[in-house]
Order: C-alpha cells, then sequence, then structure tokens
C-alpha cells in the first residue's frame, strides 16, 4: 500500500512539474511581433518564412537522436537540456544581427524543439503507466499543453503591449530570463528508470534506425503519423502568415497581441475539452472539422488584404487567429491512437518519429511560403494553400480505416 501511494505522489509530482515547465517554455512574449523584430535585424519577411523553415530542418536532425536518448538514458534528462537549449537559443537571438546570426539562434530553438518534441509525450505517458492511468492520457498531456496555452495567451497580450514600451532587443532579453523557469521546473521531474531500453547485439545507431524503419514501415503507424504531421504543416503557415495579413490590412500593431491572444485562448479551450470533443464526435469527424477550419482560415485571409472595410478585417483576423489553435485538438487525438499502438522502450523514439515527419512537412510549407510570399505575395500564398487542401483529405481518406479498426 505505501509502495501504490509513492507511486501516485510521483505521478503528481511529475505532472505538477511538466505543467509549470511547459508554462515557462510557452511564455513567449516575442511571438505577436516577432516579424517586426526580425525584419528590424536585417532580414525580409520571405527569409522570415526561410528562417523558420531552416527551424525545423534543426529540428528534423535532432528528433531521432533525442528520442532515442529519451529511450535509452532518462528521459528527464533530455527535457532539462532541451531547456538548456532554449535559453541558449534566446540569448542568441538577443545578440544577433542579420541572416545567419538569426539562422543559429533559431537552429539551437530547433534542437531544443526536438529534443521536447517526443520526449515530453512518452514521459507523460509512461508517468501515468506508473499507477495504471494511461488511459486518461489525451486529458492529462491535455492538461499540461492548457498550461502551456494559457502561458501563451499571457504572454502574447503582454508582448505587444510591452514591445511597444521597451522595445524587441529587451524583450528578446526577458525572454531568456523566463526560459530559465522551465530548466528549474524539470529539475523536479521523478526519473523513470523502469523504461529505459536495454539494447543486445546491436549499436545505438543501427538500433534507432530500426525502430525508425519499422514505425515507417506499419501501415497504421505511418498512416496515424502523416495525416496529423501534414495538417501542421498548413496551421504553421496560417500561425506565421497572420502578421504579414495583419501589417498589409493596417491593423494597429497593439492589436497583435489581442489576435494572437485570441489563438491562444482558443488553443486553451481545445486542449482542456479535446477528449470531450473526441469522445463526442469521434475522430474522423473532428477530422473533417479541422480541415474545414484550414479552408476558413485562408477564405478570411483574402477577405482580411481585400476589403477596406475595418470592421470586417478585424472578424476576419479574428477567425484566422483561431485556425492554428485547432491544430492541438487534431495532434492529441492522433497522438493518443499512436500511443496506444507501441511499447514502453520504444516510445520516445517512435513519438519522435512521428516529430520528425511533421517537421519535414512543416519545413516544406514554410520554405515554399518563403518564395511565394517574395514573388508572388500574400494573396497567392493563400491561394495556394487552400488548393493544397486537397492533399488533407487524402491523407484522411488513408488513415480512416485504420481509426475505424482500433
Amino acid at each position: 500500500m505505501p509502495r501504490k501511494n509513492n507511486k501516485s505522489l510521483s505521478v503528481r509530482r511529475g505532472l505538477w512539474a511538466l505543467r509549470f515547465g511547459w508554462f515557462f517554455h510557452n511564455f513567449l512574449l516575442i511571438v505577436p511581433v516577432i516579424v517586426l523584430v526580425y525584419t528590424q535585424r536585417g532580414i525580409t519577411v520571405g527569409d522570415f518564412f526561410l528562417i523558420q523553415g531552416l527551424f525545423r530542418l534543426a529540428a528534423f536532425l535532432f528528433e531521432i537522436p533525442s528520442g532515442y536518448l529519451s529511450d535509452r538514458f532518462s528521459r528527464r534528462c533530455v527535457m532539462i537540456m532541451g531547456a538548456l537549449f532554449t535559453s541558449l537559443g534566446f540569448a542568441i537571438v538577443a545578440m544577433a544581427y542579420g541572416f545567419w546570426p538569426i539562422v543559429l539562434g533559431e537552429a539551437m530553438l530547433g534542437v531544443a524543439s526536438a529534443l521536447y518534441s517526443g520526449t515530453l509525450e512518452a514521459y507523460t505517458y509512461d508517468l501515468l503507466k506508473r499507477n495504471k492511468s494511461q488511459g486518461d492520457f489525451i486529458k492529462q498531456f491535455g492538461e499540461v499543453m492548457t498550461f502551456g496555452s494559457v502561458a501563451s495567451f499571457i504572454a502574447v497580450i503582454l508582448g505587444g503591449i510591452m514591445y511597444a514600451y521597451i522595445g524587441g532587443d529587451k524583450l528578446l532579453w526577458l525572454e531568456f530570463l523566463v526560459s530559465v523557469g522551465s530548466i528549474v521546473a524539470f529539475v523536479f521531474l521523478p526519473e523513470l528508470f523502469e523504461v529505459k531500453r536495454t539494447v543486445k547485439n546491436k549499436n545505438a545507431v543501427a538500433d534507432a534506425i530500426g525502430i525508425t524503419y519499422k514505425t515507417l514501415k506499419n501501415p497504421k503507424l505511418r498512416n496515424l503519423i502523416l495525416f496529423p504531421a501534414m495538417f501542421g504543416g498548413f496551421t504553421i503557415v496560417m500561425l506565421w502568415i497572420m502578421q504579414p495579413i495583419m501589417e498589409f490590412a493596417q491593423v494597429p500593431v497593439q492589436l497583435f497581441g489581442v489576435y494572437f491572444g485570441i489563438n491562444n485562448f482558443a488553443a486553451i479551450v481545445f486542449s482542456k475539452y479535446a477528449y470531450k470533443i473526441c469522445e463526442k464526435l469521434g475522430e474522423i469527424r473532428v477530422s473533417i472539422i479541422t480541415i474545414v477550419t484550414i479552408v476558413l482560415g485562408c477564405v478570411m485571409g483574402l477577405v482580411a488584404v481585400h476589403t477596406a472595410y475595418m470592421p470586417l478585417v478585424y472578424m476576419a483576423c479574428a477567425v484566422m487567429a483561431i485556425v492554428p489553435a485547432i491544430r492541438i485538438l487534431n495532434n492529441l487525438q492522433y497522438n493518443a491512437l499512436i500511443h496506444h499502438s507501441i511499447k514502453s522502450q520504444e516510445r520516445g523514439t517512435v513519438i519522435s518519429t512521428r516529430a520528425m515527419v511533421a517537421t519535414v512537412c512543416g519545413a516544406m510549407m514554410l520554405i515554399g511560403g518563403k518564395f511565394l510570399m517574395d514573388g508572388w505575395g500574400i494573396t497567392v500564398t493563400l491561394i495556394g494553400v487552400l488548393a493544397m487542401t486537397g492533399v488533407l483529405w487524402w491523407a484522411l481518406k488513408k488513415v480512416a480505416c485504420f481509426i475505424r479498426m482500433k
């Protein structure tokens, strides 16, 4: 009986450490004005899209190694490393001017993203397994995501206001100080010694490649990974195109934070109630709704840049702000399906494989956005994204049969 109580206490302590660590990680004051800050440092809007694509390529290179390290050694230590790389990235960006110095700082943030991507979910799922509550994964991981969304909501509201008073340089250094909070929180995570992977007669590289190959070869896992990865690529473009659209439509910069606040409030709702929405509607219906939302976001973006009637512009921007947040709902439902289909000793590597595919999709969309934005402008970019939503319907058709078989 005492042992069971100790396990329950460690689970509760771990969940609270995850929530606070993710809160500090997502307290991103710079987000609502990041395009403005970066373009004041010698880059174009198109360069910004390219830098965000390179950020995802940096994450791609470290996805599998980070997940495998968490399986073999320590998920707790990998997340602490992620927090350290986040702080390093913000410090470099705060001192940077010009394309390549900013790329270096964003690359550090990309490495941090990779260190978190598979490990955070794997740690949460296996932490819940300690007291056999992994069936509550969507709810509990949704709570962790809710803390992150609340942090983002508060930060974007403050970020736009603080930028007007202290400027971009001081805002970046403040971001660095906030990121240290994640390091402190993750230090308090309990270690999960029971899920470490042991390997015999095989080196680490071959083992990691083997897990990745087996994952991508499995038709069920491959399709459960592909659809949310492609969907995430669309939502990241919709998120970063908001600032150029608002600037083009002459929305006051003080309102940028408000619209990003709307985005984060929507993310809070989707995180908090994802498990209820999925239970009520089912994964396929929810997936259809998320695709329709992307289409609506593109239409609203076109409305915002082609009308001079400001009330309509404000309404269109508000709808656009909600669209990227639905990625959380999409991710949570598919992550749960993946977690229920894999082993604990391979969980970090499999989820990192999923993150790797998502990273590639996001990078391709953003790099494509760079050339569309610089070459043809906002309207053509939005029409291009709208036309490409056809691939989402194709991907959903591929995954639907495996959802029905669960």
